[in-house]
């Protein structure tokens, strides 16, 4: 059994506590900290209406190193939590990646138990998957990600169109015309959701190709996870809505 030390993934450092005040645009906000009101970076472009609502209590870490990345950014913090009722909704789209490497790293994945070489940011035809693993003899590439829409318990992606979204589910499916796996892997940020369903109202071309990726043979996962301060512990696996309740939406 999985000790708890190994299944705790813990990506945070210098969380502040602070209240949220307004959005200005897709990648940064306003909040009060310390009764001081600072610009913070928001990595995260999806809508997030039922998240980022003012008075919101959420957590922020200052920008870290010397990188030339951030020399050029113009806030000094991140935004990473969002405290929804009792729990904590991470909104950094980008750590869903590090979670996934975390629980491939230390096998918690029953459908990946036992892949070997596991690869960061790796090119298959014009796109760049989050990961590439051997499954036995098999080559599998993965995209991973990450989603923060909870509508009733039913976890949605996306939550604002995305092209790129589409053209990965695109290279997924080339991968497995070519003869290896692949996989696209939805990482539930914390909500407490107990089935997924790709979001056909803002999204239909995502949708279609979602469908037909499944159709093609690409493996769709869903995995949830517990968020604390403390870090992120996996939870487990959610199933996917049939497609004839994906008109939910509407």
């Amino acid at each position: 059994m999985t000790n708890e030390i190994q299944a705790l993934f813990q990506p945070f450092d210098e969380l502040l506590e602070a209240v949220f005040i307004r959005r200005e645009n897709r990648f940064r906000a306003e909040v009060e900290l310390n009764g001081v009101s600072v610009k913070v970076h928001v990595p995260n472009s999806g809508r997030m209406q039922e998240l980022l609502v003012p008075g919101a209590t959420v957590w922020i870490q200052p920008a870290k190193g010397k990188t030339k990345s951030n020399a050029e950014r113009k806030t000094a913090y991140t935004l990473l939590l969002v405290q929804q009722g009792s729990r904590y909704v991470c909104l950094n789209a980008h750590l869903a990646n590090e979670i996934v490497g975390y629980w491939l790293s230390q096998d918690l994945l029953p459908e990946f138990a036992g892949c070997k070489n596991i690869e960061r940011e790796r090119t298959i035809g014009k796109s760049r998957m989050d990961f590439r693993i051997n499954r036995g003899d098999t080559t599998c590439y993965i995209e991973v990600k990450s989603v923060n829409l909870l509508v009733g318990d039913i976890a949605c992606f996306p939550d604002a169109p995305t092209e790129r979204g589409s053209k990965h589910l695109q290279e997924l499916i080339q991968c497995k015309n070519q003869g290896m796996d692949a996989a696209v892997i939805f990482v539930v940020m914390g909500n407490a959701a107990t089935q997924f369903a790709p979001n056909i109202t803002t999204d239909p071309v995502f949708a279609a190709n979602l469908r037909l990726a499944q159709k093609q043979g690409v493996e769709v996962y869903v995995y949830t996870c517990e968020i604390n301060l403390n870090g992120v512990r996996y939870t487990g696996r959610i199933p996917m809505q049939e497609e004839s309740e994906w008109k939910f939406m509407h």
